[in-house]
């Protein structure tokens, strides 16, 4: 069997009340503590036994590297006189263990041991959470101001991290506040001589660092990626981790160990079910990953056979034929969707494969969910469109606004349309005509 085991471990580092518990717990199982990390700490393969453990802040320890203070050491050295044994540190936290129940404890006065928690804290808690906040705060302006100049960029590219920074914001603010009241009870406790326990938050710790490293991790290695891709990818890493634990249960059989208590069958019941859903999102990632229907095709232009691709995406809701006869041409129709909780953007390309022909159409339809973004979304569109200046332009109708993009000065046969829920951006491949202005703006606008 292994000898070392890696555990995620959801604990505040002040709080020793469950700390304790939890490292008697575990060496009841026969692991005990090497490595205590922020999350991840590492345990060694220890027969079980039955163990105490105390976990005490010493605040005058500084960050020595691997040489061991004077100071430190004269504490590790008391501690072990009173029948404690040293086990490992975490900073300032140590952690002391001792196989008789009836050892006195290190801490006997409540007001020092609550000083030292605080003075603890306060460097490892309270200044990280503190610098967190900050760094947030200061995302979140960023992005706020971004978001004002160029909602639909932002909100579509960044949907993510926009609307995961105010959940590590609050989880950051909440565990201040949390300590913070612990903090004036156990002190207020402290002068009556009487010892407060810490809580453990695990369900917030749980349910807020666990997606934050997820996330955070995707966002790095996934930014670019669609759906379709990340399905897939999440389906190979879950049959990459199916693997590994079919060569570890492997390994726990051939070594004959005990039989799995009913707990643990739950939990290797529950591990199937998750793999079991990774497996279907891979199925389904596989299968969007199936490219979108195309036909290649030769064509014979001024400098030699080109290759190009004609797409078969169906249900455009303005096309070419709505203006020109197409049965003679080939003609390419492209679909692609950037969806957001606030905006939504479906893009249509549609033109003929055959050269020396600008018979073509290519649009963008922006749904505004949020009916105050609208503005914005309009000046990012219509009055900040890139490398173009806008003009208004008055068409036979009150239902929508029109205007027309100058490059230059010089028409281009670009154009914008928007009502009172969303915005049309639009090019042709032909000077149109007013009435096919018309026709392309109502039938978007209303599609």
């Amino acid at each position: 069997m292994e000898n070392i085991k890696r555990r995620i471990e959801f604990f505040s580092l002040y709080d020793h009340t469950n700390i304790e518990k939890h490292l008697e717990k575990m060496a009841s199982k026969g692991w005990m503590i090497e490595i205590i990390g922020s999350t991840f700490w590492r345990y060694k393969k220890i027969e079980p036994q039955k163990l105490k453990f105390s976990v005490v802040y010493y605040p005058k320890d500084v960050n020595e590297g691997i040489v061991v203070s004077a100071d430190r050491q004269n504490f590790i050295d008391m501690c072990t006189s009173g029948g404690w044994n040293y086990v490992v540190n975490s900073g300032r936290m140590h952690v002391f263990c001792t196989e008789n129940e009836y050892t006195p404890p290190i801490e006997t006065d409540a007001e020092i041991q609550i000083e030292c928690i605080h003075k603890f804290a306060k460097s490892e808690i309270i200044e990280g959470y503190s610098l967190l906040i900050a760094v947030c705060v200061f995302v979140l302006s960023m992005l706020g101001y971004e978001a004002w100049k160029k909602p639909i960029d932002i909100l579509i590219n960044d949907d993510t991290i926009f609307w995961y920074i105010p959940i590590l914001l609050v989880f950051s603010v909440y565990n201040i506040i949390s300590y913070c009241i612990w903090y004036k009870k156990a002190k207020s406790a402290a002068y009556d001589g009487e010892f407060t326990e810490t809580k453990r938050l695990i369900k917030i710790e749980a349910l807020s660092w666990a997606p934050i490293y997820i996330i955070i991790t995707l966002l790095f290695i996934f930014i670019d990626m669609r759906l379709r891709y990340l399905l897939f990818t999440l389906g190979l890493i879950a049959l990459g981790f199916t693997v590994y634990k079919l060569i570890d249960i492997t390994k726990i059989e051939i070594s004959k160990s005990e039989y799995k208590s009913n707990k643990k069958r739950r939990l290797k019941n529950f591990v199937t079910f998750l793999m079991v859903v990774a497996y279907i999102a891979s199925g389904i990632g596989a299968y969007l990953l199936i490219p979108k229907p195309y036909d290649k095709i030769i064509v014979e232009t001024d400098d030699g056979p080109e290759a190009h691709k004609v797409y078969h995406d169906k249900g455009a809701p303005l096309d070419i034929s709505d203006f020109h006869d197409t049965s003679n041409k080939t003609i390419s129709r492209e679909k692609s969707i950037d969806e957001a909780i606030l905006i939504k953007e479906i893009e249509w390309t549609i033109y003929n494969i055959e050269p020396n022909d600008d018979l073509g159409i290519s649009y963008k339809i922006i749904d505004v969910r949020f009916t105050p973004l609208l503005e914005r979304c309009k000046n990012e569109i219509i009055y900040n469109h890139y490398g173009y200046s806008d003009k208004r332009i008055d068409l036979n109708s009150d239902n929508f606004e029109s205007y027309r993009f100058y490059k230059n000065n010089k028409p281009t046969n670009f154009y914008s349309f928007c009502n009172d829920k969303r915005i049309v951006d639009i090019g042709f491949g032909w000077e149109p005509s007013e009435e096919e202005l018309i026709f392309a703006a109502e039938k978007l606008l209303n599609s």
